[in-house]
This record gives structure tokens, sequence and C-alpha cells, in this order.
């Protein structure tokens, strides 16, 4: 139950120090004049390669399990005969596996959940459909994207319908 807080904990710190990199990249995109949908465009692409790129590297340095989430990519070329990423490390006694998994929670919890979570959720997004679609998924992958973009500006259109209804009429008179 206490890694469950701490993770938690982690999760809510990287998440606050995501969203204020995102402003602060809003504001100095605004004040370089760069319009506010490329701003948006750079944080989610760069949040796609820092996100790809951390679960890579996270998988790779601390998964020991054997139950590696990796299995199922291109890279996992790269990483054959690595202990304990496709198979269990039998050379590590249970009390390390259980710290190694305990980091693994903890830091993408704080980095991949948290920061880029709070910088953009569009980097989960882009690793679920990769996943998805290197795992022999396309469909999936194909209706995730339908879905997600579709939904989502649906969502948008409906909210400020939502917000034109139910709020208070201000009339200008002359």
């Amino acid at each position: 139950m206490k890694g469950i807080a701490i993770t938690t904990a982690a999760v809510a710190l990287g998440g606050g120090l995501g969203a204020m990199i995102r402003s602060a990249s809003e504001c100095a995109g605004a004040a370089l004049g760069i319009a506010s949908w490329g701003v948006v465009l750079i944080i989610n692409v760069l949040g796609c390669v820092a996100m790809g790129f951390l679960f890579f590297w996270l998988e790779s340095r601390l998964r020991r399990d054997g139950k590696g989430r990796l299995q199922y990519l291109h890279v996992r070329h790269a990483l054959r005969g690595t202990r304990g990423i496709f198979e269990m490390d039998s050379t590590l006694p249970a009390p390390e596996l259980a710290r190694l998994h305990r980091q693994l929670a903890l830091k993408s919890g704080f980095l991949m959940t948290g920061v880029l979570g709070g910088l953009t959720t569009f980097s989960t997004f882009g690793l679920d459909v990769v996943k998805l679609a290197e795992d022999g998924r396309t469909g999936m992958a194909i209706l995730d994207i339908v879905l997600s973009l579709g939904l989502g500006i649906g969502g948008i259109v409906l909210g400020l319908e939502i917000g034109r209804r139910t709020s208070t009429r201000h009339t200008i008179q002359s």
C-alpha cells in the first residue's frame, strides 16, 4: 500500500511539472510568434518522442521479471540476450526483483504518466497506437486513431455547445 501511495505522489508531482512545462512552452511560443496550434503540435510530437524513449529506457533497464512490454515492438531485437526482459532473470534474488519493480513503477509513474501526461496525453495515445500496430492489431490501432481524434474533436464541439446553452446570456443594449 505504501508503494502505491508513493507512486501516486510521484505521478501528481510529475503531472504538475509537465503542466508547468506546457504552460511555459505556450507562453514562449506566443512570445516568439508561433501559432498556438504549432506550439501544441511541437509539444505533442516531442512528447511522443520522449514517451517512446522513456518506455524503452525504463523497460530495458528496470524490467527483470521476464514480463517485458517491448517483446512485440520492433526494438525487441536490440534486447536479445538481455536477462530479465523476455524471461525471468534467475540470477537476481527476489528482493532485488521487487526493488527493481518498485523503481519501474515509480519512475514510469513520475516521468511517463506524470510529466508526459501533464505535458501531453498525445504521447500516450501515440505509444498505444504503435504498440497495437506492432502487435499485429492494425484494425484496433486504426480504430483507436479514428475514435480518439473523432471523439476528441466531437467532445470539444459538445463541450462548446453545453457551455453555450448553460451560460448566462448577456445582451448588449444600444
